[in-house]
């Protein structure tokens, strides 16, 4: 029946995916990017809402946020308010990444995603379309399941997870002490850590904790999908981090160009970002850009490096939407690093059907991080382009 009726829809829906693959190229000026300046030509100043971009600003709507009804569940408010409780943020984005208009098979992506210790809460839905993709009703914290499918395009989901402390019990018990008398001895048990399982036909995977909270990865399937997962662990008293995303690719003219959205902790878009990036006078790849908030106010500029994988660049089906990582800081106005930001990307030769997501950290003064292996304030460029 559900295999039914998402063909009845095909057609229409084609028309909507359409919208956000489409070949026609971005309207340029023509200018060739700077790529030798040390911001390749940004200046801290404030610049039109969503740098002045309509189709950005649309592209907005292609996610929705939810007010996950679990949350308001006396035990789910109990974990939320704990403040010895683990926090993980999850964004998971599946189908073609980037979109590719040629595709006509349907991907059946119905699947779940299941803590072992805690709970869960839906923050938003990603390219859902009416009357095709949903949520299942929540009967469990720690429970999260969905209808979703794909053809040209990709669907996702944002979460919060929550995990209570692990507490040990005890288990005390009079043992014989071999001189006529006993003695207590006093067991430490410790539970299992709490696992998070996505899973999907297409695609199951289970995680660590551990690696949630260094989680920023696309992997490819045989059939041309891609899976995009980025994770982070969640402090109440430590920097602020959060997702970023959106296209990247080239322009009319050949230019390489980025351009998206700054999500805060909690999924909300709190600003945007935009950049160019190629090769510099040495060969280096390199890349520049600039983060603004809400209103276009100044909040960053951003450099860093990039680089093709190379399986992605092998044959002339692949050669012209390569994908790879990139890595780089977050400055203030007076150059000084505030931050790091990194993640991954696939490229196509129209900036609006290529596709990036990643992850950004700010530095706190007085705090040094090594959570997962990483210093926040050491350089932070790692060759694969990880955070």
């Amino acid at each position: 029946m559900f295999r039914s009726r998402i063909i009845l829809l095909f057609t229409a829906l084609l028309m909507v995916w359409a919208v956000g693959c489409s070949d026609n190229p971005l309207e340029t000026a023509g200018d060739t990017p700077n790529l030798t300046e040390d911001f390749g030509g940004y200046t801290a100043t404030s610049e039109p809402v969503a740098f002045g971009d309509s189709e950005l600003l649309e592209a907005e709507g292609e996610e929705e946020v939810i007010e996950d009804p679990i949350l308001s569940t006396p035990a789910m408010a109990e974990l939320t308010n704990d403040i010895d409780a683990g926090m993980f943020h999850l964004r998971v984005v599946w189908g073609m990444i980037p979109c590719d208009s040629t595709v006509i098979d349907i991907t059946d992506w119905t699947g779940s995603l299941t803590v072992t210790s805690g709970g869960i809460a839906v923050r938003r839905l990603i390219r859902f379309e009416l009357n095709q993709d949903y949520l299942l009703p929540r009967t469990d914290r720690a429970l999260v399941e969905w209808v979703s499918a794909t053809t040209i395009h990709n669907d996702g989901i944002v979460f919060d997870i929550f995990v209570p402390p692990m507490l040990p019990t005890y288990d005390s018990s009079w043992v014989d002490d071999g001189l006529g008398g006993t003695t207590l001895v006093v067991d430490t048990i410790l539970p299992e850590p709490a696992t998070v399982t996505f899973a999907t036909g297409p695609y199951t995977r289970t995680f660590t904790l551990d690696e949630l909270a260094a989680l920023d990865e696309i992997v490819e399937l045989d059939d041309g999908n891609k899976v995009a997962l980025n994770g982070f662990q969640m402090f109440r008293q430590k920097c602020a981090r959060g997702i970023l995303a959106g296209n990247w690719g080239y322009d009319e003219e050949g230019n390489g160009v980025f351009r998206g959205f700054w999500f805060s902790g909690n999924a909300h878009v709190a600003g945007y970002l935009q950049g160019h990036y190629g090769q510099d006078d040495s060969g280096a790849n390199v890349f520049y850009g600039k983060w603004i908030n809400r209103s276009g106010e100044f909040e960053g500029l951003l450099r860093g490096i990039w680089g093709h994988k190379a399986h992605s660049i092998t044959d002339e089906g692949t050669r012209n939407r390569p994908t790879g990582w990139f890595a780089g800081r977050i400055f203030n106005a007076e150059s000084n690093p505030i931050g790091v930001l990194g993640g991954h990307y696939g490229s196509a030769p129209n900036y609006r059907a290529g596709w990036f997501q990643g992850r950004w950290k700010l530095i706190c003064v007085g705090i040094r991080e090594t959570e997962n292996g990483y210093d926040v304030l050491s350089d932070g460029l790692y060759g694969d382009g990880s955070l």
